[in-house]
């Protein structure tokens, strides 16, 4: 069947017209000289210059012989003053087949008009691109619909604060790499294609491997080969991609998202902490020239980090110390709850972390949750593991990293235990991740960064699809 779409049936015809008049509508390279932003900044030194700017017109005006067009470029708006007088032949009959939506280049001198309005008065207009369908007089999303991000493209054209915030995760993910190789860490990649789902507890996506007859499982992190780089001798590690888990959509969670993981051998808990807050402050200062940013209802303050045992947050919170009545009240929540360590975990997932609204390590783990982190010498119930929460949201995960293949063992075992328990999400034996710890891996602190969510609290985003280009989202008919 043949493919067809239907396009504005005006603009259709004004495109025929231009090729019949000698325009191509789908021009070629344009050589810019400026844009909107430096001659906003420049005005002084380039008042009078002739510059050469592209973009979409934004909006059409014609008062008589005077026309006016909103040009949008990467960096911002600014008016196009065409006057007859002005303009070259053959860039005036291209005007009658000029609409909102075009791309265009104009060369022309920069000025102010009459009424004060920094413009760039055309000399010359060439059609760079015509625009086959009209934009939306009114583009908006409701914060309960995801239709802007269905048209991803027509928000970015509408919306500026969307291109913004999308520019500042890039400008945060710089200043991240940047600090890092200050510090002498080095990028790597990992495979996106695992054998055994590992790293954390997940549930994957499965792919098969036609050429191998396998089945194969998409990234769900990259610990477990970042620690056999570890093994193999690289001291300070990091790695920056896509995970890819197989679980639920919503403000908080896309099934795709980028997360960062850094390892550094001969290091511990205490380095991680140290380098996670240096992390989270270059990345919020460099995205916003300060440490004190507004989230939601929420202003939080970058510049002070609180620190605080899980034990701790949940028996402050719930005013109860007595194990037996903490194990009591966390099965009501979760009947699968057996040990003391779960109950916390669970008390403290129930009533804890969405309270956690400044910039809060949570520290000593329970080692039921925790089969990857090395137990704590002076209590081996819990391990050498924090995560951090800001605006009510897991941010970051780290650990003293368990670098003792028997005990790997043992906690893997035990976490085939917790799934007969019926508990989902629990660690895969990995044979091979076990023999490379047999090789020996040197002590080392591990720690994993959303950068979806810490771009959110950078960006004062409430759902994570607003910082991510093209995220997934439901069908129409899920919505409906």
């Amino acid at each position: 069947m043949e493919f067809k779409f239907d396009f504005d049936a005006d603009r259709l015809g004004k495109l025929d017209a231009m090729r019949s008049n000698g325009f191509n509508p789908f021009g070629s390279r344009f050589e810019t000289t400026s844009n909107t932003g430096e001659i906003r900044r420049d005005f002084e030194k380039l008042d009078g210059k002739e510059v050469k700017i592209a973009g979409r017109i934004m909006a059409r005006r014609d008062h008589g012989k005077l026309k006016f067009f909103d040009l949008a470029d990467e960096n911002g708006n600014i008016q196009i003053y065409v006057t007859e007088k002005e303009l070259e032949t053959k860039s005036a009959e291209l005007l009658e087949y000029l609409d909102a939506g075009d791309i265009i280049g104009v060369t022309g001198k920069v000025i102010k008009t009459k009424t004060g309005e920094l413009s760039v008065q055309a000399k010359t207009i060439t059609i760079l691109s015509k625009s086959l369908l009209s934009l939306p007089s009114k583009w908006y999303g409701l914060e309960d619909t995801e239709k802007r991000y269905r048209k991803r493209y027509l928000d970015f054209i509408m919306n500026r604060d969307s291109r913004e915030k999308i520019k500042k995760g890039s400008i945060m993910l710089t200043a991240i790499r940047e600090l890092l190789e200050k510090k002498d860490f080095l990028e790597v990649t990992v495979p996106l294609l695992h054998p055994i789902p590992g790293g954390t507890n997940a549930r994957p996506f499965v792919t098969h491997y036609h050429a191998l007859d396998r089945d194969l499982f998409l990234k769900i992190a990259s610990e477990l080969y970042l620690k056999r780089l570890l093994v193999g001798g690289f001291e300070k590690i990091y790695d920056i991609s896509k995970n890819l888990r197989n679980e639920g959509v919503d403000t908080r969670h896309n099934p795709e998202f980028l997360a960062f993981e850094l390892y550094q051998a001969y290091g511990d808990l205490s380095d991680m902490l140290a380098i996670t807050e240096e992390i989270i402050k270059a990345a919020i200062f460099a995205a916003n020239k300060t440490y004190v940013v507004e989230h939601g209802e929420n202003k939080i303050d970058f510049s002070k980090f609180i620190i605080k045992t899980m034990e701790d947050s949940v028996k402050e919170t719930l005013k109860e110390t007595n194990q037996k009545d903490l194990i009591s009240m966390a099965q009501k929540i979760d009947k699968k709850v057996v040990s003391y360590g779960e109950a916390i975990n669970v008390l403290f997932e129930e009533h804890v972390e969405k309270k956690l609204i400044q910039p809060t390590f949570i520290t000593k783990f329970p080692v039921e949750v925790s089969p990857l982190a090395k137990n704590m010498e002076e209590d081996p119930h819990f391990v050498y593991r924090f995560e951090l929460y800001i605006g009510g949201m897991e941010i970051a995960n780290a650990f003293s990293e368990l670098n003792d293949p028997i005990e790997q063992i043992k906690r893997f075992n035990e976490e085939a235990r917790r799934k007969e328990r019926g508990i989902d999400e629990t660690q895969e034996f990995d044979r091979d991740f076990i023999e490379a710890l047999g090789y020996g891996m040197p002590p080392a602190g591990g720690v994993g960064i959303g950068i979806d969510r810490l771009v959110m609290l950078g960006t004062n985003s409430k759902s994570i699809k607003e910082v991510i280009p093209f995220p997934q989202l439901r069908t129409v008919e899920d919505e409906e």
